[in-house]
């Protein structure tokens, strides 16, 4: 690489007579990122400028700059103006790569003052490097395989000093599935639905969650916890005591966590409807107990969640069992019409 920068200047200053140096005393010259630390937020674009401090009489400069590529995305790379106070420049980007390997981008930069000219000192950007971030955390902008050289080729001893990136994560909970477990419940009864909750950013999060039918909440957890990538399933209990006979639209919602920007997808209305019916009428057309109610819980009779003829319907008074309590249920009321 200090072959690359050195056949270059060499082959631009060639056959040229020396120049006067005049000797000036500067502390270490420094390559930085500036500035040093930046925060950002997922998909936000920005930029940071890679500098020099302190340097006396420079010619030409090269480096490579690292990012961890699972959080950062390279977009651009441009000259930036210190260098061009020395007169007209060549600019090169050698390789702009956001999948150097598995872990880095890479990008290779160089560029030297054009002519027999005398070098540029003090402080200034070399380069503008403009970025994206693609998720959350805190990562390095590294510099490597850094050179500097004066107007007459010369390696220009230096320092270096990366640059840190902080960016503020993914929260994403969505609403993936609603799913009632019965579309017939008696009124003053319970029914559950299953809720699941799919977390669709890259941080771990905390949050709550409720419950509607329609528009009337049935009920809220709280403080549910669900790590990045995965999924958790609530189980909600509907006690239907206060509700009118008829039929209702159930869904779930999460409560959006700070830094989740896209709610459109924290609330989940399911395909299933839901009626709410006398106790013990089962089967529609909803609205009398006869002997088809019978009949149905009667099929039903013995059977629990996974059996082969389990019903959840049937489980009138939900307690995951088909029995003679059941039974009674229907009886009760066999022959009423429902005013």
């Amino acid at each position: 690489m200090q072959f690359f920068f050195r056949v270059f200047m060499l082959t631009l200053l060639v056959g040229l007579p020396s120049l006067l140096h005049i000797s000036i005393s500067y502390a270490t010259p420094n390559m930085y990122i500036d500035p040093p630390l930046t925060s950002t937020s997922y998909e936000s674009v920005f930029s940071v400028n890679v500098s020099i401090a302190n340097v006396n009489d420079l010619g030409g400069w090269e480096f490579k700059f690292f990012y961890n590529n699972s959080m950062l995305s390279g977009a651009t790379a441009v000259e930036g103006p210190f260098l061009k106070q020395g007169g007209s420049t060549s600019f090169f980007i050698v390789s702009f790569d956001n999948h150097y390997n598995a872990t880095f981008g890479r990008i290779w930069l160089t560029c030297v003052l054009l002519g027999h000219v005398p070098g540029v000192s003090g402080t200034g950007a070399l380069a503008t490097i403009t970025l994206i971030g693609i998720s959350g955390g805190n990562t390095t902008l590294h510099l490597a395989d850094t050179v500097l050289g004066d107007s007459q080729a010369q390696p220009i001893v230096h320092t270096t000093t990366d640059g840190i990136v902080q960016i503020t994560g993914i929260f994403d909970v969505a609403v993936t599935a609603v799913t009632p477990l019965k579309t017939i419940v008696g009124q003053g009864y319970r029914m559950r639905t299953n809720v699941t909750f799919t977390n669709q950013g890259d941080q771990d999060v905390v949050f709550n969650a409720t419950m509607y039918a329609n528009a009337t909440e049935i009920a809220t957890i709280l403080n549910l916890n669900l790590e990045a990538g995965k999924t958790v399933n609530a189980t909600f209990a509907w006690n239907t005591t206060s509700f009118a006979k008829g039929t209702y639209a159930i869904s779930g919602y999460a409560w959006p966590v700070p830094g989740d920007t896209n709610i459109q997808n924290n609330n989940l209305t399911s395909t299933i409807l839901v009626t709410v019916a006398m106790p013990g009428d089962l089967q529609s057309p909803i609205g009398k107990i006869d002997m088809r109610d019978i009949a149905f819980v009667a099929r039903g009779f013995g059977t629990r969640p996974g059996s082969a003829l389990w019903a959840p319907n049937t489980d009138i008074n939900d307690d995951d069992k088909v029995d003679m309590k059941d039974v009674a249920i229907v009886a009760k009321d066999f022959g009423k019409t429902d005013p």
